[in-house]
Formats: C-alpha cells, sequence, structure tokens
C-alpha cells in the first residue's frame, strides 16, 4: 500500500487545522465575554478544537474504500504488541525530568525557588469548565489519534523521517496558533509577558517532535506511546514553573532532540519507507503488523 496512493496529506492537514482554527478563534471571542453562557461556548470551543486532528484522520481513513488502512489503524491504536517495554520510561519520564533539571538550573544559576515543582493553585491555563487534568490527558489522545494514526504516516515517500519530522513540528506549530488569543490561555499569557517568551514554546514543539516521533517509530506506530509522552507534557501545565525555569526546558528539551537524532542517525536520515506499516529494519525485529502493501 504506497503511502502516495492511499494517504491525503494536503487534504488532512488542512482539514486539522481548519476545523481546530475554527472551533478555537470561536473561544478566543468568548473567553473576551462575561456571563455564564460565554464560560460554557468556551468550554465546549476549548474541546471541540482538540479533536480537529483526530475528526479529520477518522473521516479520511472511514470514506477510503481502503480495508487495509482501516486494519493498520486499529492497529496503531490498539495493539500493544507493537510496544517495546524499554522505551517506556523514555516515554513518561523525559518530560519530568526536563522540567526537573530546569528548575534545579534555575534554582543554581539564577537563585529562583525550588518551589516552581510544586502544583498550581488555580491553572493558567483557562479550560472552562473542564477539569485541568482532564483537559491535559484529554488532548493527548485526541490529538495523538490525529498525528499519529493518519498524520506522519501520510508524510512517507521520498523524503527522509527527519525531514517528515521537521515538516511535521512545522505544522504542530501552526496548529496551536489560535491559543496565543484565548484570554487566560497559557499561550495567550506568555505571549503578552513578551512576545519572544513564545519562542520557548515553538522550540519546544520542535524538539518534541523528534523525541515523540522517535518514540512512534521505535514502537512501530504505536499511538499509546505518543499519547504517554504527550501526556507528560500536558500534564507540565500544572507546575509553577517561572519564565526562566521555561527558557530552560526548551534548552533542555532542544538538548534531548538532538542527542536523540544524532543516537539514531540511521532511524531519521533514511528514506521514510513509504508502505504503510514498514518502520524500517532497526523496528523489523518488534511484535506487530507486517507492512501493508
Amino acid at each position: 500500500m504506497e503511502e502516495r496512493d492511499v494517504y491525503k496529506p494536503a487534504r488532512f492537514f488542512f482539514g486539522a487545522i481548519l476545523i481546530t482554527w475554527a472551533a478555537w478563534f470561536a473561544a478566543a471571542y468568548f473567553s473576551y465575554r462575561q456571563g455564564g453562557g460565554a464560560k460554557a461556548w468556551l468550554s465546549v470551543l476549548e474541546l471541540a478544537g482538540l479533536f480537529g486532528p483526530s475528526c479529520a484522520a477518522l473521516g479520511l481513513i472511514f470514506t477510503s474504500k481502503n480495508a487495509a488502512l482501516r486494519r493498520e489503524f486499529f492497529g496503531k491504536l490498539f495493539d500493544l504488541r507493537r510496544i517495546r517495554p524499554l522505551t517506556l520510561p523514555a516515554a513518561v519520564l523525559i518530560m519530568p525530568l526536563a522540567a526537573v533539571l530546569s528548575v534545579f538550573f534555575s534554582c543554581l544559576f539564577f537563585g529562583r525557588s525550588p518551589d516552581q515543582l510544586t502544583l498550581i493553585k488555580t491553572a493558567s491555563y483557562s479550560a472552562g469548565l473542564v477539569p485541568v487534568p482532564v483537559m491535559f490527558f484529554g488532548a493527548a489522545l485526541a490529538e495523538e489519534v490525529g498525528w499519529k494514526g493518519y498524520g506522519m504516516e501520510s508524510l512517507r515517500g521520498e523524503r527522509s523521517f527527519f525531514t517528515a519530522t521537521l515538516l511535521f513540528a512545522a505544522l504542530w506549530t501552526f496548529w496551536h496558533v489560535p491559543l496565543f488569543f484565548i484570554d487566560h490561555y497559557f499561550h495567550h499569557e506568555i505571549f503578552k509577558a513578551h512576545p519572544v517568551f513564545a519562542l520557548d514554546f515553538v522550540v519546544s514543539v520542535f524538539s518534541m517532535a523528534f523525541i515523540i516521533n522517535w518514540l512512534w517509530y521505535r514502537n512501530r506506530g504505536s499511538i499509546l506511546t505518543a499519547v504517554l509522552f504527550h501526556a507528560a507534557a500536558n500534564v507540565q501545565g500544572l507546575l509553577q514553573m517561572g519564565q526562566t525555569a521555561r527558557d530552560l526546558e526548551a534548552a533542555v528539551l532542544l538538548l534531548i532532540a538532538a542527542m536523540t537524532v544524532c543516537f539514531n542517525r540511521k532511524m531519521f536520515f533514511d528514506k521514510f519507507p513509504a508502505k504503510t506499516g514498514d518502520f524500517g529494519p532497526e523496528t523489523s525485529g518488534a511484535r506487530g503488523r507486517r507492512p501493508v502493501s
């Protein structure tokens, strides 16, 4: 099954961004309105925007006449045999360790408080009527069903896995843009404090894209491993990390991403296999479905 014959990357990314932007720019409008009705709409629209990638993916998968495409999607979502247990600690610990290191360096070199690792009392992430932890974990699942269930697969072909990841990172960053316009949302707050601080977010997204795609590739396309990493990243929104620590964290994540690429050069710089389900010779020993042809 050649990706160019089955996957529609332009349709997917356009659809994912369109659905999300429509919901989140509407949420931005209601975020500046008062009253319970506006708050309810804000909550609904923020949630709706999260499902842009998964809605676009599921729409394209289930309107396709290719049964193998649907089987591969369900395999990536539910087949636990794809997962390499030794990669699970990396999936759940990289982001917490990056946060701890960043706070440690901010204390050591800039005199900041270690209290930055305690939970915030009131979330700076506005989530309307939805509990913030539910928002974070739900966001990981809602996004990755689309990004890893269809988005990355659609970028298979002539490009290398490094180039595909770089392209995905740019599109993933672009997808987040409306969040900078939602009043009291984390992205809006850092941009309002200083536009340069938004660069930390961009650097972090690009870095996380390389790390999460490495995990996804090593686990033969398992969506669940991506969800674990993404959820661990989202939970950091509950920490009282100051801007200095977040600046340092962006640098730490960039270093981790660079090391990930350096130690997996063959994976990243070889051609991204065109056949869905083919994750190269480095993962051929992992159990799971064979390439779909």
